[in-house]
């Protein structure tokens, strides 16, 4: 059992490495296609960089597909967990946390502020953090930058924007 931790740990950990490289490589770079809805106001309910997580859940439903016919069946079961597990823990972080795409109350906490006024630099910037549950940013100017700017993350705020911007058109 001490091993199963260890490996849903690890794997959960791992996640985090895994998310930064690809959102600073794959989605800041050949991926920007999807990606830029995220940086643009809202269009609608859902962006096309919703296809990211989609993509991102077939690596856990392949780890548990794997586990079912191979000899290592129980350590790739575990790591699928802790797959799993960082993809909702990201998506309750990301989408209920910082942008309020569901509509459920908020937690409050220097965590929750200090990880949305990570992603608000992001957002700002366009550049580091691309980490999203551990997001470290560089230098205490883009901090401050991202403390006076716009709430550009919550999507309410931006759809609404978006539709009073084309209303004065």
């Amino acid at each position: 059992m001490i091993s199963a931790l260890l490996l849903v740990l690890a794997s959960f950990a791992g996640m985090e490495l895994v998310s930064y490289a690809v959102h600073r490589w794959v989605m800041h770079g050949a991926g920007m296609g999807w990606h830029r809805s995220h940086h643009a106001p809202a269009a609608g309910r859902f962006e096309r960089n919703d296809l990211y997580p989609l993509c991102f859940s077939a690596v856990g439903v392949t780890l548990f597909a794997l586990a079912t016919i191979g000899p290592r069946v129980g350590a790739l079961f575990w790591v699928g967990v802790g797959v799993t597990a960082y993809g909702a823990t990201y998506m309750v972080v990301h989408d209920v946390c910082i942008h309020r795409r569901l509509r459920l109350p908020l937690p409050s906490g220097r965590y929750v502020e200090w990880v949305r006024d990570a992603h608000r630099v992001h957002h700002v910037t366009g550049g580091e953090p691309y980490g999203m549950l551990v997001p470290l940013v560089p230098g205490s100017a883009a901090r401050r930058a991202a403390r006076t700017a716009p709430a550009v993350l919550d999507r309410a705020a931006r759809r609404e924007s978006t539709r009073s911007a084309r209303s004065r058109l």
